[in-house]
């Protein structure tokens, strides 16, 4: 397998488009199944904790399951950093076709298992968590002021609750 290759996959339901595109070099089919399973589940728990009511329209969202290095890449170019983080979202909120597209999350994994072993968390749950907190941001949510995070974080912690997922800023 090339050190870059790439699947791309489309997982969808009546509510949600959700297209991907996986670093097959860095990534665990396993990790990466397990997450696809719990997709649904969660992105209905982040909508119906915001009072979301579905209509005829979709939502849509592209993710990129990759690493510090292209994580650096987009860091630098966008936000005039040098350095990886687990995960980076850009908002988009177009609307085509009666789909709302609301923007692209990119994940690098290095950076999460790093993550997940120095605070202790499986690394799904991290995955999990980071997609929410993601989700969240393509959604308006921001983390600029102390009250911005406390409310974020909240959101974020009553909707890990409902997946049965422990509070990760304890």
């Amino acid at each position: 397998m090339k050190e870059d290759e790439q699947d791309y996959r489309i997982w969808k339901n009546k509510n949600f488009v959700v297209e991907s595109t996986i670093t097959l070099s860095l990534w665990d089919e396993i990790l990466i199944n397990g997450f696809h399973e719990k997709l649904n589940k969660i992105l209905n728990e982040i909508f119906k904790q915001m009072g979301f009511v579905y209509s005829n329209s979709k939502i849509s969202i592209s993710i990129s399951f990759s690493g510090d290095k292209k994580i650096m890449e987009l860091n630098s170019c966008f936000r005039k950093k040098l350095s990886a983080t687990n995960v980076l979202s850009f908002t988009s909120n177009s609307n085509f076709n009666n789909t709302l597209f609301l923007g692209d999350i990119i994940f690098s994994i290095e950076t999460i298992l790093k993550e997940a072993k120095r605070d202790n968390k499986t690394v799904e749950n991290h995955l999990i968590h980071l997609f929410i907190h993601a989700v969240l941001h393509l959604l308006g949510y921001e983390h600029e002021t102390e009250e911005q995070a406390k409310k974020m974080e909240n959101l974020e912690i009553k909707i890990l609750s409902n997946l049965q997922i422990d509070n990760p800023y304890n």
